[in-house]
């Protein structure tokens, strides 16, 4: 055999050690059905397309600042001497357990004002006591009218610390809760309502003489009293002074059906818009869940892509959607309380200043999604992470944030990109509440 002959099966024999393993793993491939060719994909991981997120006009109301506080609480000499008969005219003197002074008044009668003592002994027909609170918040970590609303709440919609189950009010001040106990806690009755940033909170109480037996005040009596007080401390503020208890058989604007998990509201076609390849988590909301609103649950889910291995290697996207959901704890209940709470965040932004760590710039209404919505920016924290751009909604009784940021390599995004990304997911998401 010739040299050549030699070098040509050396080669020949060479070409089928190279080809026969992966023709043998090609044919094995087709027969069972799983092999496929490595292929990258064309562009980047965010390569949209997005939509546009729409400047809307502000229609949450201008916040109300409360600077002065009216003489006596804004309670008439006549309806004093009415609910506690030889009360003090000067309700704000103070007294020997209180300080007294403007927005703190009192007024007290016992045995119908003929017993001149605050603290006497004795047999005595009655008591009567009507306290009158306004306090200013003044919003040093957010909106001085967001702080009134928590202030208000107090951990339930109705007054902190208080007896009773809450009763809505309606058209007394801008927001109003009413509650009665016979308990020794408050034995009588309590109206709390807020103009502002002002929550002032009404309390008329008392006890009657039964054959020796001390007989807490009726509930008519004690809500009578505290409306009457209640309406002349809302008119001198200039606010609603006409005071009626809700009555709500059923809800006018009722509650989502049924609210999706954080990860089932966005489908992979938009999540590979704007993080391609992502992997999903649990995730923590960045602004939703400040202020706390009681009767509200929160869950959020995370999509997280990058090329890289290394942090500031390669391209970084996060995706985060967040749920705020209402629960329909009473009749009605549901969508109010998710209004509240989405006020309270829309004010905090428009005013600069919200509760918790982070940075927040550029406010700006949104045309939707939803019934209304918000735009922010949230400046990034140090690490590897920029600028979060935040598209915030409310869909009934939720209320939603999609969060987007993101770098590539050394450089962390900013700008309008970012909002934009979070209003494609935000479009989506509100689609999945509708079904």
């Amino acid at each position: 055999m010739s040299d050549s002959e030699t070098a040509g099966s050396g080669r020949g024999a060479l070409v089928m050690t190279l080809v026969a393993p992966l023709v043998l793993v090609l044919v094995l491939g087709t027969a069972f059905g799983e092999f496929t060719l490595p292929e990258r994909e064309a562009g980047g991981i965010a390569e949209g397309p997005l939509l546009k997120a729409p400047a809307g006009a502000d229609e949450v109301p201008a916040d109300r600042i409360v600077e002065k506080v009216p003489r006596n609480c804004g309670v008439s000499e006549d309806t004093a001497a009415r609910l506690a008969p030889g009360g003090d005219i000067d309700a704000e003197a103070g007294g020997l357990f209180r300080d007294g002074g403007p927005g703190s008044c009192k007024w007290y009668s016992l045995d119908d004002g003929k017993a001149t003592c605050d603290f006497c002994l004795g047999d005595f027909a009655n008591e009567r006591v009507l306290d009158v609170e306004i306090n200013l918040a003044k919003g040093t970590r957010q909106s001085p009218v967001t702080a009134a609303m928590e202030l208000l709440s107090g951990g339930g919609q109705g007054a902190a610390d208080e007896p009773g189950a809450p009763r809505i009010v309606d058209g007394l001040g801008e927001e109003a809760v009413a509650r009665y106990s016979a308990a020794t806690d408050l034995e009588g009755a309590s109206v709390a309502f807020r103009v502002g940033n002002a929550v002032v909170t009404v309390r008329y109480r008392g006890w009657d003489d039964a054959g020796g037996e001390r007989r807490t005040i009726p509930e008519g009596v004690a809500l009578d009293g505290a409306f009457a007080a209640a309406a002349e401390t809302a008119k001198a503020m200039g606010t609603a002074a006409g005071p009626v208890v809700r009555t709500v058989e059923r809800p006018a604007v009722p509650p989502l059906r049924k609210v999706p998990k954080p990860c089932d509201t966005v489908s992979g076609a938009t999540v590979e818009k704007v993080a391609r390849g992502a992997y999903r988590r649990r995730a923590e909301p960045f602004l939703v869940a400040r202020p706390v609103q009681s009767g509200m649950s929160f869950d959020g889910c995370a999509w997280h892509a990058a090329t890289g291995r290394f942090v500031n290697q390669g391209e970084a996207r996060t995706l985060t959607v967040s749920l705020a959901v209402a629960e329909e704890r009473t009749p009605g209940s549901a969508v109010p309380v998710a209004t509240r709470h989405y006020l309270g965040l829309h004010r905090n932004q428009r005013y600069g200043k919200a509760p918790g760590s982070g940075a927040f710039s550029g406010f700006e209404p949104l045309a939707g999604p939803g019934d209304r919505a918000f735009a922010v920016t949230m400046a990034g924290r140090g690490g590897s992470r920029g600028d979060a751009g935040l598209v915030v909604f409310q869909k009934r009784n939720v209320v939603v944030e999609v969060a987007y940021d993101g770098r590539d390599g050394d450089t962390k995004l900013r700008g309008r990109e970012l909002i934009d990304s979070a209003y494609t997911v935000a479009v989506e998401v509100e689609r999945a509440l509708e079904l």
